[in-house]
């Protein structure tokens, strides 16, 4: 794109003096290398100030094409994207790395795309070959500056009041550094609720441990209360609940209570061979018992009959509650949807989560930046991962900023180096 010299802009610049606003403005040349030069504009006063040059808030990077993709429409060089003031890369950049990490990309993958597509590939100082680097930290520091600011506009500040909350957390495992086995590193406590009858992520947040602490400090990040909480039998989740929502109809996940008798059966058959028969023919009654009174009633009375102790107890206290659950769920067919008996609705939002972390699940270790990568995945999981939408809230709020982020990169630091998801 050539200047105009002195013909006045097309553009909507406005001089960033308030003593100039109704001056006139024309293009006054570019600044920066070729290919990702940004506009100057020059300032000729009306009121007899002398003539200067500036830059718009958010300066324009020159269009490399003549048409625009997504408005089928030609562009003018001076109509290229927003970027921020001292970023080589522009916001529609960072907005579409915010939405690959959102989706399961890797830091490194996500920047090595970013890069590309920004044809702002490394080079070799001497030879000028162009250096295929895979580093993640340019776009580790774009979550920790822009996910906040993307996930602003969805936050949640409450608890659902209606519908039921369900809880659940997903274990990370990473290699001890000798002896080939593995230990939870830490976890994703996640939270979902129902919007207008839909299911929605309402928070998640990584946690070192699922002890009761950690468990209230994530239930009391949120105002309100919900009516109904259904999660998993585990004491301190239970207790935390009691805790803060102490108002709540607590309801025990009926998947994780099968299961958890599912493996007691199995370990008794291994345990006390003599007696495998009997566990195996309860194992086979299992699916049927869990489906209301009328079938654990005789479950439970043939259980007993087996003379197990650690059988008996288990069935005379968790078993107990879950005759209780029985008696206070109602008929399926009239049961909404939005009462479900088991966390097992969540799995669809979980699943993606557990998938991409899984594999670099050791590289993560600070946990405030984790969170905020986090919040891109419920963004994703709640299908409001809008690319076009992340472009214009940076935007927003680099103008209400003069064009800069208002926080600096890389200042979510450990205490002391010690990591704080470990």
């Amino acid at each position: 794109m050539t200047s105009l010299g002195k013909s006045w802009s097309a553009a909507a610049a406005v001089c960033p003096r308030v003593e100039h606003a109704s001056s006139r403005v024309r293009f006054d040349g570019h600044y920066g290398k070729p290919g990702h030069r940004r506009q100057m504009y020059r300032c000729v006063p009306v009121n007899g100030d002398r003539a200067h040059r500036f830059t718009e808030t958010l300066p324009r990077e020159e269009s490399w094409t003549s048409a625009c993709e997504a408005c089928e429409r030609s562009v003018d060089g001076h109509e290229g994207p927003h970027a921020p003031r001292e970023y080589q890369f522009v916001a529609r950049g960072i907005a579409g790395a915010l939405h690959a990490v959102g989706a399961g990309s890797s830091y490194r993958q996500a920047a090595f795309v970013g890069r590309e597509r920004a044809q702002r590939m490394r080079t070799d100082p001497r030879t000028g070959e162009v250096r295929w680097t895979r580093h993640g930290s340019l776009v580790m520091d774009w979550v920790e500056v822009f996910a906040p600011v993307v996930f602003e506009p969805y936050r949640r500040g409450d608890w659902p009041a209606t519908g039921s909350l369900l809880l659940d957390d997903v274990p990370f495992r990473v290699a001890q550094p000798a002896g080939g086995t593995t230990r939870i590193a830490f976890r994703v406590f996640c939270a979902m609720g129902y919007a207008d009858g839909r299911p929605q992520l309402w928070r998640m947040q990584a946690f070192p441990s699922k002890a009761r602490a950690d468990w209230e400090l994530f239930l009391r990040g949120l105002g309100g209360a919900p009516q109904r909480v259904v999660c998993d039998s585990d004491l301190g989740l239970t207790a935390a609940v009691r805790a803060v929502f102490p108002q709540a109809d607590l309801y025990l996940c009926e998947w994780h209570l099968k299961h958890a008798l599912d493996r007691l059966l199995k370990k008794l058959m291994h345990d006390d061979p003599d007696r495998r028969a009997d566990y195996e023919t309860l194992r086979e009654r299992l699916d049927a018992a869990f489906t209301g009174p009328s079938f654990w009633r005789p479950f439970t009375g043939a259980a007993h009959a087996v003379g197990s102790r650690r059988l008996s107890e288990w069935l005379n206290t968790t078993g107990a509650v879950l005759e209780a659950q029985f008696a206070r769920r109602g008929l399926s067919s009239s049961r909404p949807a939005d009462t479900p008996l088991s966390t097992s609705p969540m799995d669809a939002f979980t699943n993606p989560v557990r998938d991409a972390i899984r594999t670099r699940a050791y590289a993560l270790k600070n946990r405030e930046r984790t969170n905020r990568m986090l919040m891109l995945m419920q963004l994703r999981g709640n299908r409001q991962d809008d690319e076009r939408g992340y472009v214009k809230h940076i935007r927003q709020w680099l103008e209400a900023n003069q064009g800069r982020p208002s926080v600096g990169r890389r200042v979510i630091v450990d205490a002391d180096g010690i990591a704080s998801l470990r």
